[in-house]
This record gives structure tokens, sequence and C-alpha cells, in this order.
């Protein structure tokens, strides 16, 4: 199998691809709005409706939710959607359908096509609509105990530091928009410290090869470099040169080439 379709359900956009799953090029793509104050099950027939229209019920079909998912590959929070009631591989047709958390997808996607291609091991953050995290050795994100390795320090991030939290706390729809107004770059400083406080603990924790960031927010270049400023100075034993902080290489279509990925994976097991 050389195609699959990844759709990466986010709490502002729905993104979804069909992927040549070997190069990880995308051979078509489309998006619709989240709208994530509806029912989950509108949510999901959004989905539904993309998968049909991408792979025609003929290819595998992988979502990265922005959820908790459980080892048994069910939703297991619903801080965002809600899922948890739904039978997701009965309403999106397709030979086969796998859900994953989108943190771990795009981590995947990273690992395989991206900045994170031959490092091991190395710390995927997104700060999107929320903010995650999860740990990549060798090419899979290691999922915990009970697949739900992904919780980033929360409240203090999700609260201070995710994409949500500093527009609102801002007063902008958007979070880029906070970062474009001089006048709050002490907003942006304290989102950049909180995240870099938690992520330096991960890295003493961790001893990562390097911390890739993706997400609206964790790809703008300030922020990283504000994130950067936070997080070396924390770092107990310091290396030369200093721990990588990049920026991530697929941008915004990690997550689908890695929900992509992940039910590729799942075919060859």
């Amino acid at each position: 199998m050389t195609r699959a379709v990844g759709i990466d359900v986010g709490g502002t956009k729905i993104a979804a691809g069909l992927v040549d799953v070997e190069n990880g090029h995308l051979l078509a793509r489309r998006e619709l709005p989240t709208r994530p104050e509806r029912d989950g099950h509108e949510v999901l027939s959004d989905c539904a409706a993309l998968a049909d229209a991408l792979g025609r019920g003929t290819v595998p079909v992988g979502i990265g939710l922005c959820e908790l998912i459980g080892l048994d590959g069910l939703p297991a929070s619903a801080e965002t959607i809600d899922w948890r009631e739904l039978d997701v591989g009965r309403t999106v047709v397709a030979p086969r359908v796998v859900l994953t958390s989108d943190v771990m997808a795009a981590a995947r996607a990273e690992a395989r096509f991206g900045g994170g291609a031959h490092r091991s091991p190395f710390l995927y953050v997104v700060v999107g609509t929320g903010a995650s995290a999860c740990l990549v050795v060798g090419d899979e994100p290691y999922v915990g105990s009970r697949g739900f390795a992904v919780v980033l320090g929360a409240p203090p991030v999700e609260t201070l530091a995710s994409g949500r939290a500093l527009a609102r706390r801002g007063g902008a729809h958007r979070a880029e928009d906070v970062i474009a107004d001089p006048a709050l770059a002490w907003l942006v400083d304290e989102a950049a410290n909180v995240l870099g406080q938690v992520l330096a603990v991960l890295v003493n924790a961790l001893d990562p090869e390097l911390v890739v960031l993706g997400g609206g927010l964790g790809c703008e270049p300030s922020f990283q470099a504000r994130v950067a400023g936070a997080v070396h100075p924390l770092i107990a034993y310091p290396r030369v040169p200093p721990l990588e902080i990049v920026g991530s290489a697929l941008g915004a279509d990690a997550g689908i080439v890695g929900a992509a990925l992940a039910v590729a994976g799942a075919d060859c097991r």
C-alpha cells in the first residue's frame, strides 16, 4: 500500500489529504473549519465526507484527533471534541480506519520525513490551538502505559502558552496577531517562558537529541526563538553545541502525513 488518507482534526480546522506514504507527498489536500462547538457527530461527519472525497472508500484512512487516544484506539477525553460514544470505524467508509492523537501523528511524520529524521530520541511539541508533546524514539512516538503520554504540563501551558490562550489573553482572533503587536510582547514572553520551563524539565529528564516545535504558534520563528531562549538557561548539563530547538519541517501538513502513516503502519502489522 502506497496511499492513504490522513485527516488532522484540530480545534480550529480539519485538514485532510491523500498521501503517498512512501515519500510523504500530498497528492490532494482539503480543509474545513472544525467549529468544535458543534456536536461531535457533526465533526465526524465532516471527516467522513473528506475521506470519501479524497479516497472514495478505496484506501485506508488515518485520523489524528486533538484528544487523548487510549491503547485500544478509542477516544479517552473530550476537552475539545467528544467522540467517546461514536463509532468512528462505521462512520468513515474505508478498508481500514485508525484513530490516533494529533500530536503523535505529527510526531511520526516529523520522524519519518521532517526534522526528526535519523534523530533519536527527540521531543516533538505542538503549540497550536492547544499544546501537547511526545517523545519519539526511533520512528515511533512513546505512548505511555495508557496511550496518554502527550499532556504538556497542563493546565499551565494550556491556559497561558497555547495559541488559543494567547489570542484570548491578547483580545485577538489569532495568536499571530498578538505576536505582531509590540504592545503585547510581554504576553508572548510570558507564554514562551511558561512553555520553556516545562520543556526544560522534559529535556533534563529525557535528554533528547533535539526539540521540534510544530503547530501554528510553534512554527512562528520569533516564538521559537523566545522558547529557545527560555529553555537553554534551564538545561542542567548544557551541551556544546547547544540543544537544537527547531521548527517543524512539515509545518501544517505534519498531522495529515502522520495520520496517513499511522494507518499505513497498522496495515503492515
